[in-house]
């Protein structure tokens, strides 16, 4: 684990090797270990993992949660004209006035 709080994780382009924080290299060994780590183990020393699956999960979180505020706006949107610059204002009522006349045809 001390390994690993001392690397650097931004490996330079078009290599796989890691470094120290210090910018040397790691050994062979020290590359070995590093490339053996555990998931667990780089989260430990807070090294972000790329998880196209997390991205994906991200996406729907943000469309329901937009949902979510969406159904709180329909409900309680004189509440939020508190919370809005003048522009924003500006913007709700014109975005409004155009699902009204969606509505009303």
């Amino acid at each position: 684990m001390a390994l690993l709080f001392d690397t650097d994780f931004d490996r330079p382009r078009g290599t796989r090797t890691f470094r120290h924080l210090d910018g040397r290299p790691l050994t062979d060994e020290e590359q070995a270990i590093a490339d053996d780590a555990t998931l667990e183990e780089f989260q430990a020393v807070g090294v972000r993992i790329h998880d196209p699956e997390a991205g994906t999960e991200a996406e729907a979180a943000v469309t329901e949660l937009a949902k979510l505020i969406y159904s709180y706006a329909l409900d309680h949107h004189v509440a939020l004209v508190q919370f809005m610059t003048h522009e924003d204002m500006l913007e709700y009522d014109r975005l409004c006035g155009i699902i009204t006349a969606d509505a009303d045809s």
